[in-house]
């Protein structure tokens, strides 16, 4: 009688841990995609800031570009090249430049 009770104890147990295998299949890949969303959604929420960041830049810069004269003067003379009338522009070749 107490090897019977052996043997269902042990036939118990090899189902718990049987039950227990088959659930943790199912919610071990669940568990990994969860993980890798959440890693996605960090990424994406630092873009997010990045975007936010470079669009505050822009709209400071369109509000300057609004409202300073010297700032329309400034970015005209370095990114265009432009110069007041009398002036002589020198432009300077980089060695490192072909």
């Amino acid at each position: 009688m107490n090897v019977w009770k052996f043997i269902q104890r042990l036939c118990l147990i090899a189902i718990i841990l049987l039950v227990a295998g088959i659930v943790a299949s199912f919610f071990l890949p669940l568990a990994k995609r969860q993980r890798t969303m959440r890693a996605r959604a960090d990424e994406l929420r630092h873009d997010i800031q990045r975007e936010a960041e470079y669009l505050r830049v822009l709209k400071m810069k369109q509000q300057k570009l609004q409202e300073d004269p010297r700032f329309v003067e400034k970015i005209a003379r370095e990114s265009l090249g432009y110069a007041k009338p009398g002036e002589t522009v020198f432009k300077f070749a980089n060695e490192d430049e072909p």
